[in-house]
């Protein structure tokens, strides 16, 4: 395998886990309204379900979702840097092509 090949290897690589990250992320209930949709119909109502939604609910979403937002900022940061890597194999196999042919 050569440089570039494992270059594009690795880029390749990145983009599945950054559409996979995307898709984990899209996923993610958003829990900002208490729902209708947890329980028997009309059994989430009340302050008790409303402490439960704003006080637990509410905080574990937000924390899955600042955890996703990391993980694709750096996914993302990944992907540039093997981006250039791919970038500077190249050139070097171009330059190295260049040299063998003169």
């Amino acid at each position: 395998m050569t440089a570039v090949d494992a270059a594009e290897q690795r880029v390749q690589e990145l983009q599945a886990l950054l559409a996979a990250v995307r898709a984990a992320r899209a996923r993610v209930p958003s829990l900002r309204r208490a729902t209708g949709t947890v329980g028997a119909p009309g059994s989430w109502t009340g302050t008790a379900a409303h402490r439960l939604h704003h006080d637990e609910l509410v905080p574990l979403t937000d924390q899955l979702t600042h955890g996703l937002d990391r993980a694709e900022q750096a996914v993302l940061d990944d992907l540039q840097q093997a981006r250039r890597a791919l970038t500077r194999a190249e050139d070097e196999q171009e330059a190295a092509e260049r040299r063998s042919a003169s």
